[in-house]
């Protein structure tokens, strides 16, 4: 680890924590960290670091500032009060509020109050406590019924264990709710994604300390500046065709796919509340910073039913507007790989909410409309990885108690989504009179898209990409498996001759 430029840090100065128990003194101590750097273990507060009871929680000397990112959220409190107010004028058939807001369509609107009740928040190595009074009596319970006191002592040995032994695991179903409430309001307080997931692994979930040093990127060069960096990031990561789309770039062929997506305006907006509900309010938001949390708190006022016309008019002209693609790129390292190179950080792309929810509905349109592999599982509707599982496990059993070989062959996709190919995707839509409804959107979902850059908590700069299928769309799965039926089918085919 030294070799890597990691540093043993820290002399012991004392206890970092203790208390009196029982009239006994309980102490503990950390003897050594390991850091990034020289760093001093000083100003340890009485507060037990990285304990049973404390997420995140020291004040230590890291040599110089605490390092910080700042991050934008929304001020629920102060939009509340401005919803509460259009919810009483609408009551009594007033539209005064949604007529008087700024912006020109629905979304821009929304934008505009999104924007208007956002604070910034700075965040430091420190988390919230998640240890509470429920979780202290629960503890005591679990004690009582070990030790056979209060009402336990009626019950007899067996009835005490078992007793004992369901308290227990009522405990630890309560801490491990504890934790991600903790962790998951601290993301969303912090206008972020929900840490609950990077936490498993990662002792700093904001990666305050995983900072970007000296890249190499994939053909050896060193990369120094940020812009640098940035640029070998974007090559490695995502690339450029010369002969793909351009940004910007018109759909010239649009009117060779006459006719709208046989989906009357009333049934497409159904189908987007539908898709709605089926959202997480912990999903990160785009770079226009709206989540489905705010889309579904104005749901039922005027501009939450313009919004969903909004986007139903554009799903069934098939058309996306150029919001809908916005995102940002968020570079985080990878646990376990080497971070001095591009590979070793996985880009995050957050994409805006409203254009997720416009993808969900026609990946769900596309599903139906056959041109999956017939095997396929993962990414479907009504279908389970357990259910795959079970299927091959029983037909196995039956070949192999006829006597007979049974043999897998597993094979991995490098870069799946980054391979898929716009001419092979309408190619496989061609096949089905449905599927040439959607291809004029799919052709806009394909355009070149551009993109900002973050690491470290800072926008770098902007990129470009003209390949495959963004990474974190909701499409992008099933896009990815009407271009993969034609591949997996051939190969059936050759393995069975």
């Amino acid at each position: 680890m030294i070799e890597k430029g990691f540093e043993i840090g820290g002399e012991y100065d004392g206890p970092t924590w203790e208390r009196i128990v029982n009239g006994r003194r309980q102490q503990s101590q950390i003897d050594l960290f390991i850091s990034r750097g020289p760093k001093n273990w000083q100003k340890v507060k009485s507060d037990k670091f990285l304990s049973d009871h404390w997420a995140l929680m020291a004040e230590i000397d890291w040599n110089g500032k605490l390092e910080e990112v700042v991050r934008e959220k929304i001020d629920w409190d102060i939009l509340g009060v401005e919803l509460e107010m259009a919810e009483e004028e609408e009551k009594k058939g007033d539209f005064h509020w949604y007529k008087e807001l700024e912006g020109n369509t629905p979304y821009e609107k929304l934008k505009l109050i999104q924007q208007a009740c956002c604070s910034t928040m700075q965040i430091t190595e420190k988390s919230k406590r998640w240890w509470d009074e429920e979780l202290l009596e629960q503890l005591k319970i679990t004690w009582d019924a070990r030790r056979g006191k209060g009402s336990n002592r009626s019950l007899d040995q067996a009835a005490r264990i078992k007793r004992w032994k369901t308290e227990k695991d009522k405990m630890r179903t309560l801490v491990r709710e504890k934790k991600k409430e903790c962790w998951q309001a601290f993301g969303e307080e912090n206008g972020e994604k929900d840490p609950w997931e990077i936490v498993k692994w990662a002792k700093d979930p904001w990666y305050l300390k995983a900072t970007m040093g000296d890249l190499t990127d994939m053909t050896g060069a060193s990369l120094k500046t940020d812009n640098e960096k940035k640029n070998g990031l974007i090559r490695d990561h995502f690339g450029w065709r010369n002969e793909g789309r351009k940004v910007d770039e018109e759909e010239e062929e649009r009117e060779r796919y006459s006719g709208l997506t046989g989906i009357n305006q009333e049934k497409m907006e159904e189908l987007v509340r539908k898709a709605l509900v089926g959202t997480s309010n912990r999903s990160a938001p785009g770079s226009d910073g709206i989540r489905y949390k705010l889309i579904k708190r104005v749901l039922d006022l005027e501009l939450g039913r313009q919004l969903i016309r909004e986007v139903a008019e554009n799903l069934v002209n098939r058309n996306i507007p150029k919001e809908w693609q916005h995102f940002k790129v968020v570079m985080i390292p990878k646990p376990g790989k080497d971070h001095s190179k591009t590979k070793g950080w996985r880009p995050i792309n957050l994409i805006n909410c409203i254009g997720k929810l416009g993808k969900k509905v026609v990946a769900d349109r596309l599903q139906e409309l056959g041109l999956l592999y017939r095997h396929q599982f993962g990414s479907v509707k009504g279908r389970s990885a357990t259910e795959v599982a079970l299927r091959v496990v029983t037909r196995a059993q039956r070949c192999m108690a006829a006597e007979g070989a049974v043999g897998w062959n597993f094979w991995d996709m490098k870069g799946g989504f980054q391979n898929v190919r716009e001419e092979d995707v309408v190619r496989e839509l061609e096949k089905s009179e449905e599927g040439k409804k959607w291809i004029p959107w799919i052709k806009e979902f394909f355009r070149a898209r551009e993109f900002e850059l973050e690491w470290d908590g800072k926008v770098r700069g902007k990129g470009k990409t003209n390949i495959g299928a963004p990474l974190g769309s909701p499409l992008s799965p099933v896009i990815f498996l009407i271009w993969m039926a034609p591949i997996i089918t051939k190969r059936e085919k050759a393995l069975k001759n």
